[in-house]
C-alpha cells in the first residue's frame, strides 16, 4: 500500500502545472435510449445449483424512473476534464422459473471520469469509472432487501468503460443542444438474498440533450 502512494505522488508531481487549468465550465442533461447486448447472467444462491442464462434485457426508457445523463466539464482549450453519470435500467425478460423479479431499475448508474477532446466539429471522450447499482431481485421465493451498501439500497458494483462522439448546435446566447452516440462496456455483481449475479453489460447508447457553457476568457 505505501508502495501504490509513492507512485501516485510521482504521478501527480509528473503533472504539467497547468493541466487542470480552466477557461470554459459545461453542465449539460441528457435524454435517450439505450441498446442493451445478450450477454450471460450467473445467479448465485447459497444451497442451489447457479443458474446460468443469456440476459435479455429491456431497459424502458420513457418510463419512470426515466433514463437520463448528466455531464459537468472543465475545458482547457480544445480539451476537458467531465465527471459524468449515466442512469441505465435492465429488466430481465428471459427470467427462469426460479426468478420471480430481476430489475436494476433505480439505476445499472455509470459514473465515469472523461477525456474529452474537439475535432473537426465534434467531440470526442473517453470515459473510466465505476458502476453503481440498486438492484431489486426475487429470487427462488426470496427477495434483496433494497437497503444497505453505500446507502438505501445503492452498491459499488463494478468497473465501467465508455467512448463517445457528440455533435454540439449552438441555440442562444450560452445554451447549447447536443445528440451524442456512446458504447458503454460494463461488470456488476450484484446482491442476491443468500448469494450475488454477475451481471456484465455492453450498451450503445442515443442521447439527446441541453446545456449551458460559460463563455471563454
Amino acid at each position: 500500500m505505501s508502495q501504490f502512494f509513492r507512485i501516485l505522488v510521482l504521478v501527480v508531481l509528473a503533472i504539467p502545472s497547468n493541466a487542470f487549468a480552466v477557461d470554459q465550465w459545461s453542465l449539460q442533461i441528457f435524454g435517450g435510449a439505450p441498446f442493451n447486448f445478450n450477454l450471460p447472467l450467473t445467479i448465485h444462491q447459497s444451497g442451489h445449483p447457479d443458474l446460468k442464462v443469456t440476459g435479455n434485457y429491456d431497459s424502458r426508457p420513457f418510463e419512470v424512473p426515466y433514463y437520463y445523463a448528466w455531464r459537468v466539464g472543465a475545458w482547457n482549450g480544445n480539451k476537458a476534464w467531465e465527471l459524468e453519470l449515466v442512469h441505465n435500467k435492465l429488466y430481465l425478460k428471459n427470467r427462469p422459473p426460479e426468478v420471480q423479479e430481476f430489475s436494476i431499475s433505480h439505476g445499472y448508474n455509470l459514473l465515469t471520469v472523461n477525456r474529452a477532446w474537439k475535432e473537426k466539429g465534434f467531440m470526442f471522450r473517453g470515459g473510466l469509472g465505476v458502476v453503481i447499482t440498486h438492484p431489486e431481485t426475487t429470487i427462488r421465493g426470496r427477495s434483496h432487501p433494497q437497503e444497505g451498501g453505500i446507502s438505501g439500497g445503492y452498491f459499488l458494483s463494478g468497473p465501467t468503460v465508455q467512448g463517445a462522439v457528440e455533435k454540439r448546435f449552438h441555440i442562444w446566447r450560452w445554451l447549447i443542444g447536443s445528440l451524442e452516440g456512446k458504447l458503454t462496456v460494463s461488470y456488476a455483481r450484484i446482491p442476491v438474498e443468500g448469494g450475488h449475479a454477475d451481471v456484465p453489460n455492453v450498451a450503445v447508447h442515443g442521447l439527446f440533450g441541453l446545456g449551458l457553457v460559460t463563455p471563454r476568457p
